[in-house]
């Protein structure tokens, strides 16, 4: 048997599935997300409240020079806290001075409150270059939390059994004037690419690209449920139809090689 036909029938062999069994299907694009826009304005006007229950305008954070925002949830139980974690070691290491940023983080769930975010405040300030005075975690009702997610393209999900949201990981650096300058998905990232990302937007006009579907798939908070400790069926679907797309792929390349000749 020729060998790309041997793998297109291997492929096929992997698509079999038990009786009963529900049949492999690309799974639909993900309704939790974070798709930034470059050069998308925040609204300067909204009015959130920081980790002391004051009043804050958006506007007043970023007024100067750039906000490192972080949206996610205090009462998160699986990635926020990593995600908020490896933001502060990477400013730890990027060489960033006290004063060139501010640090935020966003609560997307109004149930949280100024007492949520004091008791993360006080586990995070000791990481950050500048301290406190450098960080302010913001909490706000559901309408201006709306409003700042639109602007931000992100979109957390609720779930009906567990009470908890999904969502994606990552943060954005805006501009002084409130603009996205630059999109970091992931919870690890590179000190120097945030140093050059935070000083970039001190001069406003630098833009990043946005990530991958498939960066967005494998980071939504969600895929996995430390309860159960089992992976959630869109997850299971998507390494499923990776093992089965990966000899298909390979069956092509050979054939390409080989002229397409059988």
């Amino acid at each position: 048997m020729k060998p790309a036909v041997a793998l297109v029938a291997g492929a096929l062999l992997l698509a079999q599935v038990p009786a009963g069994a529900q049949a492999l299907a690309l799974p639909p694009p993900p309704a939790a997300r974070f798709d930034p826009v470059p050069g998308a304005r925040l609204p300067p006007d909204a009015v959130l409240r920081d980790d002391l229950g004051r009043a804050v305008r958006l506007d007043a954070l970023y007024s100067g020079r750039p906000l490192v925002l972080v949206p996610g949830y205090y009462t998160c139980p699986n990635l926020c806290s990593t995600l908020f974690e490896g933001v502060l070691q990477a400013l730890a290491l990027s060489g960033l001075r006290a004063g060139e940023y501010r640090l935020a983080g966003l609560s997307v769930d109004p149930r949280d409150g100024a007492a949520a975010a004091a008791a993360r405040k006080r586990a995070y300030a000791t990481l950050l270059p500048g301290g406190a005075a450098d960080l302010v975690l913001l909490t706000g009702d559901a309408a201006t939390l709306a409003r700042v997610q639109a602007a931000l393209g992100y979109r957390a999900v609720p779930d009906a059994a567990g009470g908890e949201l999904a969502h994606a990981a990552g943060f954005v650096v805006l501009d002084a004037q409130g603009r996205i300058a630059r999109y970091f998905p992931g919870v690890r990232f590179d000190p120097a690419a945030l140093r050059d990302a935070v000083r970039a937007a001190a001069h406003p006009g630098t833009a990043a690209a946005a990530p991958s579907f498939g960066q967005q798939l494998q980071l939504l908070c969600a895929h996995y449920a430390p309860t159960s400790g089992r992976h959630t069926q869109t997850a299971l679907a998507a390494v499923r139809a990776g093992a089965l797309a990966l000899p298909l792929l390979l069956a092509g390349w050979l054939w390409r090689r080989r002229g397409g000749r059988a």
